[in-house]
């Protein structure tokens, strides 16, 4: 193997498929990129067995070549490489890496045997629809902070794709037990996924294809048997989907039939953020202490102290108080684009409801806690 590549070409694609090659597994094959090189350029393919990612990078190929590089050591040296145009040649497993028409710069790497690299889902034949990357992105976003990280919750561990019934919206939940995130985007040819029931995307591979889908203006999505695709030009990323049947959310969502608290979302998540300074770290409990015009955010703390803050609203009906763990609503809140956001509280045994009118298709429930 024998070619010439340009630096900002190799690098772009090596960020992606380094984050994706598993640098703690003991099996030292996952921690490489393979390199084939054919005319044309080279491609390039990184996985953990879970997730896998395939990319093409166009080279002046002298010999073709196949090889398995250790995928953060070759990422740094080319991220630091001072020449635009980096010369890679295979000598007898190592990989010769210098500057075009000199030796001045000059690295040998240990590589492995292209043979023994895993092998990745095929692809070719899946069916795929088109989405706008911002859409994916946007999608991701308002759901991800729900995922469970708890290892107990495995089923919890990723995100609910489904196709609502009688509709074409593609929806996005995410649960952790506690709290709750759903949006409906509408989407054409949702039809073609067949996601009814529905599927489990893991978390890790939502965050590397929302860092697909921020740098690509449209992508393709689809399914193949136990697999979700995202594919892009010179791109195609694969994920093992989670094995099993997401509980019934629809079970958790209250009927709305209270009038809304009517909170402005930039005073209330500032207010918040400040409030939860004086509170246990682990569950942040904070009170919402509800009346006509005003509420009014409480934190204690028996070593540290109290906390109290008045935020305007729009409200008119009975005092009430609820607590809430201070995080899980920060987290809402961050992700909403609407200036005046919309609470449904009934008691502590009900989630509390909160949306945005220039949010649609979003909800999100967080659970009170029972006591602070």
């Amino acid at each position: 193997m024998k070619l010439i590549v340009e630096k900002d070409k190799m690098l772009k694609v090596l960020s992606r498929l380094q984050s994706i090659a598993d640098k703690k597994s003991s099996m030292a094959i996952l921690s490489t990129v393979l390199f084939k090189a054919e005319e044309g350029g080279v491609h390039l393919s990184a996985t953990d067995l879970e997730l896998g990612l395939k990319s093409f990078v166009e080279a002046e190929v002298e010999t073709p070549g196949e090889l398995s590089v250790p995928a953060r050591k070759f990422y740094e040296i080319i991220k630091d490489f001072p020449l635009e145009r980096i010369l890679l040649e295979d000598e007898n497993g190592w990989l010769r890496i210098t500057s075009v028409g000199d030796d001045e710069i000059f690295f040998r790497l240990a590589c492995l045997p292209a043979e023994d690299f895993p092998t990745l889902p095929e692809v070719e034949d899946a069916e795929l629809i088109e989405l706008e990357g911002a859409l994916l992105v946007e999608m991701i976003n308002k759901t991800i902070f729900c995922v469970a990280t708890e290892e107990t919750r495995f089923i919890l561990s990723g995100i609910y794709l489904e196709q609502p019934e009688d509709t074409n919206f593609l929806r996005f939940v995410a649960t952790d037990g506690h709290r709750l995130a759903m949006i409906d985007r509408e989407v054409a040819n949702i039809e073609v996924l067949r996601l009814n029931p529905g599927i489990i995307l893991p978390r890790k591979a939502a965050q590397e294809m929302k860092k697909i889908a921020q740098e690509i203006p449209v992508v393709q999505f689809g399914l193949k048997e136990n697999h979700a695709i995202l594919a892009a030009p010179n791109l195609v990323f694969t994920a093992r989907l989670i094995d099993g049947q997401y509980p019934d959310y629809r079970a958790v969502i209250p009927q709305i039939e209270e009038k809304p608290i009517l909170a402005p979302r930039k005073k209330l998540l500032e207010a918040l953020k400040r409030i939860s300074v004086i509170s246990a770290e682990r569950y942040r409990p904070v009170s919402f202490n509800v009346s006509p015009s005003t509420l009014v955010l409480v934190s204690q703390h028996p070593d540290l102290g109290e906390g109290r803050e008045k935020v305007p609203i729009q409200y008119e009906g009975e005092e009430f108080v609820l607590n809430f763990n201070a995080k899980y609503l920060i987290d809402v809140l961050e992700v909403l684009g609407s200036e005046e956001v919309e609470f449904y509280m009934r008691d502590e045994d009900t989630p509390c409801v909160i949306k945005g009118p220039e949010d649609a298709g979003f909800l999100g429930l967080v659970m009170p806690m029972t006591s602070v």
